[in-house]
């Protein structure tokens, strides 16, 4: 069984399988579009933002998160079916743990006023607001806690009654007619549903997925633009059921391509990235804040638009490999991947 450190950076056994190989190519594309969503964020509040990459980020949207949980429930897969304590040490205490050490290093670093912006904690109540209303780009590692607890709970209920109530539950939350006034819950309400479809589906998923083909990944991922184009340009985000079926089409073309993708690439770098997302997750927001500062003090006034389209990627892909090449320094440092071996005793 994978931990949960195992779950966010795909370094699972599940993930080294032939039939889920896809699996970790589908981590990094996930991982590098949340890269760069939040670089185009920063790049934008700092003055040097492009409104082309403002707007494909938010089509994005259908399938960046809904991947991600995708693949974390499917590398999770054997959650509900372990005790409780299992559940609690291999899961929850992990994800917890790691959550609240890095936002208090996040709000400490941000504290220290190398930036202040886009929404980032900065002081004790910050803090503590953050441990029951997660507002910071860790929300992920909260919502995998709290994942592994429902899909636990509700190991009695049968997968499909399971599925249905987490559908129900994502299209009203998402038309804002169960809205908890906390985007972070919000989404996890949200993204449930495709937590528990890569849970359930380990054994139908990678078939589906690994069939489709070609021209069958085309379809999707031409209807998933077009889709994903008209609730953006349309502000069709609060009609019922379309972002369910937007992150639907998303999640099921993203993994095709990447499954296209390592059929051919074996040796692809995104495949190497989703074995290495959880360091790049941990630290991402913070080498964006470093360059962005930088760029600010280097250069104050706005960049020319060839340059303010480039920069976004440039950005990511600097803040990737330094999220990569950091994580043999962090793996050193007892704590900071994982718990301390005193919070997860072995044995049952």
């Amino acid at each position: 069984m994978t931990t949960t450190t195992d779950a966010v950076s795909g370094a699972g056994r599940a993930a080294q399988g032939p039939r889920v190989a896809w699996a970790d190519a589908a981590k990094g594309l996930a991982i590098a579009l949340v890269v760069l969503t939040h670089a185009t964020i920063f790049l934008g509040e700092a003055g040097h933002g492009s409104p082309l990459w403002r707007d494909l980020n938010k089509l994005l949207t259908g399938v960046r998160m809904p991947l991600f949980f995708t693949v974390s429930g499917l590398l999770a897969a054997s959650v509900a079916s372990r005790p409780w304590r299992e559940v609690l040490r291999r899961r929850v205490v992990p994800s917890a743990w790691l959550f609240v050490l890095w936002l208090l290093l996040t709000t400490a670093f941000f504290t220290a006023g190398v930036w202040v912006e886009a929404g980032q904690p900065a002081g004790p109540a910050e803090f503590a607001l953050a441990l029951v209303r997660p507002h910071t780009e860790l929300w992920y590692l909260y919502a995998l806690a709290v994942f592994a607890v429902v899909a636990r709970l509700l190991r009695p209920v049968p997968p499909p009654a399971q599925l249905a109530a987490a559908a129900v539950l994502s299209v009203t939350t998402s038309a804002g007619l169960t809205a908890t006034g906390s985007w972070a819950w919000d989404n996890m309400a949200a993204y449930l549903v495709f937590f528990l479809a890569g849970a359930h589906g380990r054994r139908v998923l990678p078939r589906v997925v690994e069939g489709v083909g070609v021209l069958g990944t085309a379809l999707l991922l031409v209807t998933f633009t077009l889709l994903a184009a008209a609730v953006s340009l349309l502000d069709l985000h609060l009609v019922p059921g379309l972002p369910l079926l937007r992150g639907a089409l998303g999640v099921l073309g993203a993994s095709a391509a990447c499954a296209l993708l390592v059929r051919r690439w074996p040796r692809t770098p995104l495949r190497a990235l989703g074995r290495a997302t959880l360091p790049v997750y941990l630290t991402h927001v913070l080498f964006i804040a470093l360059l962005t500062t930088a760029l600010e003090l280097l250069v104050p006034e706005t960049l020319p638009r060839a340059v303010r389209l480039l920069l976004p990627v440039a950005v990511t892909v600097l803040v990737v490999l330094a999220g990569v090449a950091v994580r043999r320094v962090l793996a050193r440092v007892p704590g900071l991947l994982a718990p301390p071996d005193a919070l997860v005793p072995s044995g049952r």
